[in-house]
């Protein structure tokens, strides 16, 4: 829930400063030279956190053609496939995200004046974030996208 809101806020400073930006440029004819930056940050952030959503949720993308014409086993065993899949993707996106702060070191943004590798830890969040929601799936197995739920002949 907390992580909704994050990107809630996000998008509203996004769009904040890109309107003011739009204004400040083609109004004002003043532009900032700070709020590319700022909006490129948020909209990474915004992007790895909403994928760790989707993930929890089961708004992500799939192609349920093959698992819709199995038998339920094994479409179900399919759905835990694809969660442990998500979770080792989650897990690689941690591990080199931690990478890429880690090569950015000290550098600054040179409009914004902001470290560098904030643009990195994103996937420090998103990805520990993603990995917990795939590994929670999985525990309470909540692997079932109720949409695309096994239905008749197949089903138990």
């Amino acid at each position: 829930m907390a992580a909704s809101w994050l990107c809630h806020f996000l998008l509203v400073i996004i769009t904040t400063v890109i309107c003011l930006q739009v204004f400040l440029r083609f109004v004002l004819n003043d532009p900032t030279s700070w709020s590319e930056e700022v909006a490129l940050l948020c909209l990474i952030w915004f992007g790895l956190i909403a994928i760790a959503i989707g993930i929890r949720r089961h708004e992500h993308v799939a192609i349920s053609f093959f698992r819709d014409i199995l038998p339920a086993p094994l479409a179900t065993a399919l759905d835990y496939l694809a969660q442990v899949l998500m979770a080792i993707f989650m897990l690689a996106v941690l591990v080199y995200g931690r990478d890429l702060v880690a090569l950015a070191g000290q550098q600054i943004l040179p409009a914004s004046g902001l470290p560098k590798y904030w643009l990195y830890v994103p996937t420090l969040a998103g990805g520990l974030l993603g990995f917990m929601n795939a590994l929670v799936n999985i525990a309470l197995r909540d692997v079932v996208d109720p949409n695309f739920a096994v239905e008749g002949p197949h089903a138990d």
